[in-house]
């Protein structure tokens, strides 16, 4: 599989057996997105973040809060 650079993305073994997997980066300091912060540290709606993570409105705006994001 190939992602775009800032996609946020995750796999999921689903068969629940051992896996292989062969990982390669873009670069030598390929740097980190830690979803937490991508989804609830922005000034995305929060409608926007509710349809994406099926959480309700309310619980979004708590998280928002913790996090510093806003919208």
């Amino acid at each position: 599989m190939v992602f775009p650079q800032g996609l946020l993305h995750f796999q999921v073994n689903a068969a629940k057996i051992h896996a292989k997997a062969i990982v390669s980066f873009s670069s030598a300091s390929p740097g980190l997105q830690i979803l937490d912060f991508a989804l609830f540290a922005n000034n995305l709606t929060s409608s926007l973040v509710g349809k994406t993570t099926f959480l309700d409105p309310a619980q979004i705006k708590k998280l928002k809060g913790i996090l510093g994001g806003t919208g």
